[in-house]
């Protein structure tokens, strides 16, 4: 009997099932093949294993730097692995040093952290695990003045640092990794990071190797600024930048992010650089560029540029992607070379074919036509499976690099 009646369940949620597909029943929606995979911001409700994870923390008493710093510390000494920030506006007149294997949790938008002076930093990495969740950051200027030297998250050498679910504005550099620092920055809403001269959502040098993956940036001087490992001295002894020895050659992906709108930045660069030093590699894949002037601009290294949307951009000799030599303020950096760089399957809407004319004054008309590509000297540049003739260089083979492997529950950043 026991059986008879485990069979007609059976039996019965087969016939439920097939009845469901059979009416249409609703399935996952497909990934977005450009732009972010998944919900974006600040106000994104964490899961049920997140809750249980962070259930035990320490939480911030007062609304300055200060109280901050003490609730890291007491954190740290109890071993307790979350330092809760409240929804309220905390002014930070000091740089919070943050210990290692902490997470610094906010309420969501309404947990505000802003910078109370124009030279503050908010956060530095102190230790590496680190993760920042669910905050709004906000530097001291949203307008491009040169006076803001704002940091949002510094992350200096270390290891396995997450910045995910934030929003991040007003700063001269709102993330900023550098000397070997490993880092993750995902579905993070990057905006109105304006400054001239700087104005970095995220700025990616010495070595470091970061993953930038499923963002919203949106006003930024540069969505992603990257360089190697300079002496920034070395002109004044050399005439030239040098590189420092024995640092490893920096590494970055920015991946199925959506960059859109750069109107309120002066000069109106590109979105996603890297600047004449560096040489190391790179992986633009999966964006979604649209509402701006300039897509991608390559200037060193080696990587890949596939699989990205460029649609409505606009503005002064518009272009997707530029590839070409440069020097550094008119300094020359040894090595420098954009090379072995491989650009395929990308889309364009309104790129190549519509040409403005307003507003440009000793340029014609044709001059200003969106461009797909503007290549310079470069080495070895192949659009859609041919090597540009103008950049062939025989005997080359493209370098190494690694492939970023997205942070699981353990909070590793790992490479193949």
């Amino acid at each position: 009997m026991r059986m008879a009646m485990v069979s007609t369940a059976v039996l019965l949620a087969a016939l439920l099932c097939a009845t469901d597909l059979a009416r249409g029943a609703p399935e996952a929606p497909p990934a977005p093949a450009f732009g972010p995979r998944g919900p974006v911001g600040p106000d994104v409700p964490l899961g049920d294993a997140e809750k249980i994870r962070l259930a035990r923390r320490v939480a911030v008493d007062g609304r300055t730097a200060a109280a901050v710093q003490a609730a890291c510390n007491r954190a740290a000494q109890e071993g307790v692995s979350a330092v809760f920030i409240p929804a309220g506006e905390y002014v930070f007149g000091a740089e919070v040093r943050v210990p290692a294997a902490l997470t610094i949790l906010g309420e969501g938008a309404g947990s505000l952290c802003r910078a109370a002076k124009k030279d503050a930093c908010l956060f530095r990495a102190d230790g590496d695990r680190i993760r920042f969740t669910r905050l709004k950051l906000q530097g001291a200027d949203t307008s491009p003045a040169a006076d803001n030297d704002t940091h949002g998250i510094v992350v200096a050498g270390r290891k396995d640092v997450r910045v995910d679910h934030c929003e991040l504005l007003g700063f001269s550099r709102a993330a900023d990794f550098s000397a070997e620092a490993a880092a993750q920055v995902d579905h993070c809403f990057i905006h109105d990071n304006t400054r001239d001269g700087l104005g970095y959502g995220a700025a990616v040098y010495s070595g470091a190797y970061v993953l930038v993956a499923d963002n919203e940036f949106s006003q930024n001087r540069h969505s992603l600024a990257s360089n190697g490992a300079l002496d920034w001295s070395s002109p004044a002894r050399l005439g030239k930048y040098v590189h420092k020895p024995e640092v490893r050659k920096t590494h970055w992906e920015f991946i199925h992010n959506r960059v859109a709108g750069d109107d309120r930045t002066r000069s109106r660069l590109c979105a996603v650089d890297t600047h004449p030093g560096m040489d190391g590699t790179f992986v633009v894949e999966g964006n979604l560029f649209e509402n701006l002037r300039h897509g991608v601009g390559i200037r060193d290294g080696a990587g890949i540029i596939r699989a990205n949307l460029f649609r409505n951009l606009w503005g002064y000799r518009p272009a997707a992607i530029t590839i070409g030599y440069g020097t550094h303020n008119n300094i020359v950096v040894e090595g420098t070379m954009p090379r072995e760089i491989q650009v395929s399957d990308n889309t364009f809407q309104d790129a190549g074919d519509r040409v403005f004319g307003d507003g440009i004054v000793g340029e014609s008309a044709e001059h200003a036509k969106i461009a797909r590509y503007r290549l310079g000297k470069a080495e070895n540049v192949t659009i859609d499976g041919k090597v540009v003739p103008a950049t062939r260089v025989e005997g080359r083979t493209p370098p190494p690099f690694p492939r970023l492997q997205a942070m699981g529950d353990d909070g590793v950043l790992r490479w193949k």
